[in-house]
């Protein structure tokens, strides 16, 4: 089964205490973003590889997840094909009955 179980509410947008509170904390202290931001460029330019990382991915994007399936002889990842299925009603009228 994938995703929360039923009646799971944790990832409500009105359950996110933390996210809405570091908003408005820094909404109303821009200063503090901007020296935030300026201790993480200069981790990043000391060498430590989550602020690079976090950097990278803050600027360019994620870079996308090679999926691997485990029995993949080749190490490849795993190839997905999009399959659309349409249920369509019948026409009354091109029905011979």
């Amino acid at each position: 089964m994938a995703g929360a179980p039923v009646g799971n509410r944790n990832a409500r947008r009105q359950n996110r205490l933390l996210t809405d509170s570091l908003r408005r904390e820094l909404t109303q202290n821009p200063e503090d973003v901007l020296a935030i931001t300026r201790k993480l460029i200069e981790s990043a330019k000391a060498g430590e590889a989550w602020a690079q990382a976090l950097v990278h991915e803050r600027s360019d994007g994620k870079m996308p997840q090679a999926l691997i399936h485990e029995g993949d002889e080749e190490g490849g990842p795993v190839r997905f094909q999009k399959v659309e299925r349409a249920l369509v009603r019948p026409n009354p009228a091109d029905t011979d009955g």
